[in-house]
């Protein structure tokens, strides 16, 4: 498991420690860097699973798109130089990385890891490759952002093969694909959803879908010809077939969520942005009970969200013993300034509760009701 991130020189961030468990939620206002301060992992994973890790970082690529070099320094970083540090389960890893403004990338000029007898391998140049300076855990990380490919007709099968972990895609594009693969797996018994006996991978998606649309049901048909899956839903055991555009978006903006926990390596890292989105509230806190749930059978999420009805989910969840309180770590974003990064980590006691609750940190709906009652 990944238990920090350390960051230096990155966008809005001159230095951060990012403490990480075994589920992190980052929330806080918008333009805090939340999103900055996950994309070095995201870098270093695109890096590593699409071959783009000799000696240089690159800015762009499937995972992730940042521009030049001078969109993602600070104004006033000196030198052009950025470094990020992770550890994972005790062992460090380091990266530092240097450019001009300019350029699309940044040329390696340390990566230190824990085995130093990893063989490195000088390139056409004679500069030194570092192919083997990403651990497994970043390796394999997925990633599903907040854009999701919408309610379609059929879906893509993966372009590539070679990885030994299932990624859904950014987009959610290649869910059905690995629906289709595992639909007749049996779930690990620490993912199984308690009220479903059954234990193949249609059954405890349905169950795990169940939660979020009551009597919601799945179902993907291949069409080998076109190596295209369709995707349907149902919203009782025997109604009909329907294309996702006809139930909603949120059954189809969810169900690469599922798919993506579901089917998940142990330890994996799954990052996931907005997974309560297009969600009614009560979804949205069931939704965070449902990954709560993931997070404490072995998998490590990491959320971005906005919904403070996930929180009280995740809390709950905590309260109901779901998931340990050491488990879950909160992190708020305020937005970086002169005195400091703006990020503040948060306590959550046995019970749920939120120790040491900062301004801004969703009290938005006590502030309005105080209002609408009188009391400001």
């Amino acid at each position: 498991m990944i238990n920090t991130l350390e960051i230096q020189n990155f966008k809005c961030f001159s230095d951060l420690r990012l403490q990480l468990g075994k589920l992190t939620l980052l929330t806080g206002y918008n333009a805090a860097g939340k999103s900055s301060a996950i994309q070095p992992l995201l870098l270093l994973a695109q890096a590593a699973r699409f071959r783009l890790f000799t000696n240089h970082l690159t800015l762009n690529g499937p995972i992730v798109r940042l521009g030049m070099v001078g969109d993602v320094l600070p104004a006033n970083a000196s030198p052009s130089s950025l470094r990020f540090k992770i550890t994972d389960d005790g062992f460090e890893w380091t990266w530092r990385a240097t450019a001009r403004a300019g350029e699309r990338q940044f040329e390696v000029t340390e990566a230190s890891m824990p085995n130093p007898t990893v063989e490195t391998t000088p390139d056409s140049e004679g500069k030194t490759t570092f192919r083997n300076s990403v651990p497994q855990t970043i390796a394999g990380l997925s990633y599903l952002s907040a854009i999701r490919v919408g309610p379609e007709d059929s879906y893509p099968t993966p372009e590539s093969f070679e990885d030994s972990f299932v990624d859904v895609g950014i987009d959610g594009r290649f869910a059905p694909y690995w629906y289709d693969q595992y639909v007749d797996s049996e779930v690990l018994e620490a993912r199984r959803n308690p009220l479903e006996s059954a234990t193949s991978f249609r059954k405890q998606l349905d169950a795990w879908l169940s939660t979020l649309f009551p009597n919601a049901q799945a179902n993907v048909q291949h069409n080998p010809q076109l190596s295209l899956y369709g995707l349907q839903f149902r919203i009782s055991e025997f109604g009909n077939w329907r294309r996702p555009a006809n139930v909603g978006y949120g059954f189809s903006y969810a169900f690469p969520v599922l798919v993506a926990l579901l089917a998940a390596e142990e330890g994996q890292v799954v990052v996931i942005d907005s997974p309560e989105a297009h969600l009614h509230p009560s979804a949205q806190s069931q939704m965070g009970r449902l990954i709560a749930h993931f997070a404490a059978a072995g998998v490590q999420i990491i959320v971005e969200t906005h919904s403070d009805h996930l929180l009280n989910g995740l809390r709950l969840a905590v309260k109901e013993n779901v998931l340990q309180s050491d488990d879950l770590q909160l992190n708020f974003f305020s937005g970086a300034n002169e005195s400091g990064h703006g990020v503040l980590s948060l306590s959550v006691d046995r019970e749920g509760h939120i120790t040491n609750w900062p301004e801004g940190f969703f009290d938005q709906s006590e502030r309005d009701l105080a209002r609408l009652s009188g009391w400001e």
